[in-house]
């Protein structure tokens, strides 16, 4: 019985770790295919942000050591290094595919000319690696390629994309920004020129330059002719106490007083009567307010969307981001994969693993029956 357990055991490790192991060794060893890889390393920037005062110690850990706004974008150059447009351009700059289809003896990083496209994102995903660190802001990027040429190559194409992308990508949110102050600018003007000419038609129309001034004008008038006519009148009585009706600074009082009561009620025809244009003078005053207050506030409007357009140009100047390149591409010298020792060594350590909970939970089993 030991002895058929010991050659149950021999079986087991030959089929569960030396069998395996030997496949490794002929893969690595035979079929796996040198990969060079180029780095870089890039980072977002606020265009004049490096001639800006520096931000105090505290602040800066606050702020992560980065903008927040260049952390976002550079975030989004992150998704697009790794999406299916960026495959796209290197495709059409360099015939992407055609590189890692050229070999076919490691079946693991073969691109067949056939593949479907989402295969070939995937695959271009598991060659091209982009990397944000949350500490200094940076984009690390990396290309694995057959050969250290094309590495640094695809590379440099990556990063003239990006920079297309950084510089659209900003430049297109300051102009739609501005394009929007300007449409509200143009608006308001609009209204204001509207404004405006409705008032000089009104004023046209009616014959005042300024209904509520003429009116206030009139009022003034029949104030000062009242005030008068009240005097005039205690003149009269005063000469009356004195003198008989018939005497002649009698008679001229009441002839003034008579001149001053026809001014009187004229002056206060010509205010609430109605006027040539067809409207009491009073009615035509508190039209012409609504209207002056209309072209008040398109005036304000005018001049705060004038405003607005300014301010709109200094922010989309802050917007502008350009992509700094911190790290250049390298020519790789040697390939950094396969790490064929460290790749066999973890192998055979988990081939030894499973071999021990699978010899253990055989030997618990053989136990039980006995």
């Amino acid at each position: 019985m030991t002895f058929k357990n010991t050659s149950k055991t021999k079986t087991l490790a030959i089929w569960m770790v030396v069998v395996p192991m030997l496949l490794g060794v002929l893969y690595y060893t035979v079929f796996a295919a040198d990969r060079y890889v180029s780095s870089a390393q890039a980072v977002v920037r606020q265009a004049g942000s490096e001639s800006s005062a520096p931000m105090p110690g505290l602040a800066l850990m606050i702020a992560g050591g980065v903008n927040p706004s260049s952390r976002e974008e550079t975030l989004y150059l992150r998704e697009y290094i790794t999406s299916i447009d960026m495959l796209k351009v290197l495709q059409k700059d360099l015939n992407w595919n055609d590189h890692y289809n050229q070999q076919a003896l490691d079946p693991l990083y073969w691109l067949s000319k056939n593949a479907p496209q989402e295969d070939v994102l995937n695959f271009y995903r598991r060659v091209v690696q982009a990397r944000y660190d949350e500490t200094t802001g940076l984009l690390t990027v990396e290309v694995q390629a057959l050969t250290p040429e094309f590495a640094e190559q695809a590379l440099q194409a990556i990063l003239h994309e990006s920079e297309r992308f950084v510089d659209e990508l900003s430049h297109n949110m300051a102009l739609e920004q501005l394009r929007f102050a300007n449409e509200q600018m143009d608006l308001a003007r609009e209204n204001y020129s509207a404004k405006q000419q409705e008032m000089i038609d009104f004023q046209n129309n009616n014959e005042l330059l300024n209904a509520q001034a003429s009116a206030e004008s009139r009022a003034t008038i029949i104030g000062t002719l009242e005030a008068e006519l009240t005097k005039e009148r205690a003149n009269l009585k005063a000469l009356l106490s004195t003198l008989s009706s018939s005497t002649p600074q009698v008679r001229q009082q009441r002839v003034r007083i008579t001149a001053l009561e026809q001014q009187l009620d004229a002056e206060k025809r010509t205010l609430t009567s109605n006027a040539k244009a067809g409207g009491k003078l009073n009615t035509i005053a508190a039209k012409y307010r609504d209207i002056e207050i209309a072209v008040g506030i398109a005036e304000q409007s005018y001049k705060t969307s004038v405003v607005a357009v300014e301010t709109a140009r200094i922010e989309a100047g802050k917007k502008i981001r350009s992509l700094v390149k911190i790290v250049t591409p390298n020519m790789p010298q040697e390939a950094v994969y396969p790490t064929r020792v460290y790749n066999l060594a973890t192998l055979f350590i988990v081939l030894l693993l499973i071999y021990g909970i699978t010899a253990f939970v055989l030997a618990t089993i053989e136990d039980h029956r006995d």
